[in-house]
């Protein structure tokens, strides 16, 4: 087998389009009444695992500029999946957190997102599970 690197990351091109294409399906499918775009999910996960971040907290972790983070929580505050408060002692700063219906929402799209991922794993023997996850670990955490 021969070594081609432009053949190899093609083919992980190919692969990751592949599964992303996939989970974007099944989220569309869950949002089919209330569709959000993927900005709008990452934001709400985001918010989900860190409640009381501030917006520039989700602008550095998401690598989106302040103004589009501030688009995006508008827009999910107006449909009423975020909630924002300002903290008494410092007026200016804001906090937010999902409400009700976003809790909702990001816990039946992470419902989706791991049962993908279940199906997947379930392709591949226990041992090469293992050696997928370590590979794929450590292929994520790469900063490009």
């Amino acid at each position: 087998m021969s070594f081609d690197p432009d053949h190899q990351a093609e083919t992980l091109r190919g692969a990751i389009g592949a599964l992303s294409q996939r989970f974007k399906s099944a989220e569309a499918q869950l949002s089919a009444g209330r569709p959000l775009n993927p900005l709008d999910m990452q934001i709400l996960l985001f918010v989900a695992e860190r409640p009381g971040c501030g917006p520039s907290d989700l602008a550095r972790g998401l690598g989106a500029a302040a103004t589009t983070i501030s688009s995006a929580t508008d827009r999910l505050h107006r449909q009423g999946l975020l909630a924002r408060d300002r903290p008494e002692q410092d007026r200016r700063a804001i906090r937010l957190s999902l409400s009700p219906a976003g809790r909702d929402y990001a816990e039946a799209l992470l419902a989706v997102q791991r049962e993908h991922c279940r199906q997947m794993l379930d392709r591949l023997d226990p041992e090469e599970q293992a050696t997928f996850l370590r590979i794929f670990t450590k292929l994520a955490s790469f900063e490009l």
